[in-house]
This record gives C-alpha cells, sequence and structure tokens, in this order.
C-alpha cells in the first residue's frame, strides 16, 4: 500500500475581536482526506425553535464586523428638531394585523422587498437581521443596519409593502370595528399606553382612515456601553412564543461566513502572537482542535503587532473596501 505524504500546517484567522489560531492537513498527491470534525453539515439541519451553538457563532461574528465597520454618524431628529450622533439603528418590522400567510411568504415577499428598497433609498448595505414570533404568534423582525432610517419613511416604505398583501386593509377593518361607536379605550393596554396616547393615536389613525399603522420602531443604539450583548439579546435569544419556518436570521452577502484574514502563521506572525500570548494569558482560549486569542485590532496596534494589522487592514480593504488605517485619522 502507498503511502500518502502530509504536512500540518499551522493557520491564522483574524478578525474584529480575536486571532484564532488552528491547523489543516495538506496532502502530497491525490488522495485527501479530511478529518470528521472538520465536516459540519448544515443542509441537513432543521430549526427547532433554538438557536444552534453554531448559529450563535455566526450571529455574533456578523454582529462584530457590522459594529467594527460602523463609524459613528450624525443624523437629524426632526421629532427633537436637532442633531444626534449613533453608530448604530436598531430597527423593528412588525405586521400591523395577525398573520394570514406563512413566515416563508412574509419573508420572501415582505422582507427581501424591504432590503432591496432599503438599499437603493437609505444606501443600507450592511444589516444582520433575526424572525421571532411575538405573544400574537405573528412573526416579526428585528434589524441592525449602520444607516439611519427616518422613522416615518421606514414606516411608510413598510406599511406599503405589506399593504401588497392585505395587511393593511385587515388593520383598517378591525380598527372600524374597534371604534365604530366612537373612541374605546383599551384597557388591558393602560399600563404601557396610556389614555392620552391612545386618544392621540385614535384621533390621527382616524384622521388618514387608518391606512397608516404603527408597524415599525427603529431607535439609534449610542449610549449602551456594550453594545453588542445589548443587541446580542434579541439576535440571538431562543424563541419563546413558537417556532419560526426556514430561516430565522441572515445579514448581507459580504457579512456571511466571513472567514477573516486568513494566513499561514509564519515566523513573523508566530512571534507576534507568542508576544501577546506571554503579556496577555488570560485572553487565550485553547482546545484539541483551535486556539483562540481574544483580542481586539486596536489592541494589536497599541501592542505594536504590526504584521498582524497589516493583515487585518489588507483583508478589510479587499474584502470590504475599508480603509480602517483612513477611518482612524480624526478628521478636523
Amino acid at each position: 500500500m502507498e503511502s500518502c505524504p502530509f504536512e500540518v500546517v499551522p493557520y491564522l484567522s483574524i478578525h474584529p475581536e480575536s486571532i484564532n489560531l488552528y491547523s489543516t492537513v495538506q496532502w502530497v498527491g491525490q488522495k485527501k482526506i479530511r478529518p470528521k470534525h472538520q465536516h459540519l453539515l448544515v443542509s441537513d439541519k432543521k430549526y427547532h425553535g433554538k438557536i444552534s451553538e453554531q448559529t450563535n457563532r455566526k450571529i455574533s461574528r456578523a454582529i462584530d464586523y457590522l459594529l467594527f465597520l460602523s463609524q459613528p454618524k450624525t443624523a437629524y431628529n426632526s421629532l427633537a428638531g436637532k442633531n444626534f450622533k449613533f453608530l448604530i439603528a436598531f430597527v423593528t418590522l412588525t405586521l400591523p394585523s395577525p398573520q394570514f400567510h406563512s413566515d416563508t411568504d412574509i419573508k420572501d415577499k415582505c422582507l427581501n422587498q424591504f432590503f432591496v428598497e432599503a438599499r437603493k433609498k437609505w444606501g443600507v448595505k450592511n444589516y444582520v437581521w433575526r424572525a421571532e414570533k411575538q405573544k400574537n404568534g405573528s412573526i416579526h423582525f428585528h434589524i441592525l443596519t449602520d444607516k439611519f432610517l427616518p422613522w416615518s419613511e421606514l414606516r411608510d416604505v413598510w406599511n406599503r409593502i405589506v399593504s401588497k398583501l392585505g395587511y393593511i386593509e385587515k388593520y383598517r377593518d378591525s380598527m372600524r370595528a374597534f371604534h365604530a361607536g366612537g373612541f374605546k379605550v383599551r384597557e388591558n393596554l393602560l399600563r404601557e399606553w396610556e389614555y392620552k396616547a391612545q386618544v392621540k393615536a385614535y384621533k390621527a389613525g382616524k384622521a388618514n382612515d387608518w391606512s397608516s399603522p404603527n408597524s415599525t420602531d427603529v431607535h439609534s443604539v449610542q449610549k449602551v456601553h456594550d453594545i453588542k450583548k445589548y443587541v446580542a439579546k434579541y439576535q440571538m435569544k431562543d424563541d419563546v412564543n413558537g417556532e419560526v419556518e426556514g430561516r430565522v436570521w441572515g445579514c448581507n452577502e459580504a457579512l456571511s461566513n466571513i472567514k477573516g484574514a486568513v494566513e499561514i502563521a509564519s515566523f513573523t506572525y508566530s512571534r507576534e502572537i507568542a508576544f501577546i500570548v506571554r503579556n496577555k494569558p488570560e485572553r487565550v482560549y485553547s482546545s484539541d482542535y483551535f486556539t483562540v486569542i481574544h483580542v481586539s485590532i486596536a489592541e494589536l496596534l497599541a501592542m505594536r503587532c504590526v504584521a498582524l494589522f497589516k493583515l487585518f487592514c489588507s483583508f478589510l480593504l479587499q474584502h470590504f473596501n475599508f480603509n480602517y488605517q483612513v477611518a482612524m485619522t480624526p478628521t478636523a
């Protein structure tokens, strides 16, 4: 029997908040055998109301990159009448009336159309979305994006999209029936929706013939100390109100399955990694197959790990057309 010579090659991959170290087997000749632990066949997996650890890592990594690529921006708040700064926008899209289409139909015909229009109207390129069920059983969506979406425009766009499936018409019929004898207070909602606010909403709804339901919510995330933990509680929690049919999360193509800056762990890179491990041993996690060093790109620069820093900057420029060094330069 002929032997198949091989060599074990050390690799590294750099991400915004970590460096991963692992080895691959490279076979000399035509026969190639991959270790079983490298085969993760996700196509046969079914969703059962819980987010797997593998999916959690994918969502977390997509959010890492979204936050990393997001630069502080200034936008105008029409309600407050002044400018404000924000990093990312947190958007919620709901159905204005009980769901009577499948989850797949809502995602295909409404959510997909929303992203098509959001790209054209507001320049939305990078985003992460998560679908879940409300207490009433209807699907709704949480979206993170690095663009500012004016609340009134957002509501108009989403309402127009869902109206094509009849959800505005159903909402209108419901409101007309509920307030058939004039204003009627919703006693069960008084704790979170006070009487005066209900009267105001009734007057506005009647004035536009119930054609503009409050089916969206948008606010900027700017004052939360740990933004990642804040958004993760929405993006990575299990469904408690029922299972979502089909995909439960997604993102734009550039944020999907990011491999990071991947390179053979040469002497230059290994020397810098050894320096990090010596100085920050508490940041290192090792398993049988890989090692993770939890260190940010800013820390790499601060520790003068120039080779690793330049490798990641090169990846950002090639993959995202994002010049991190320019982004770091203060503007006048």
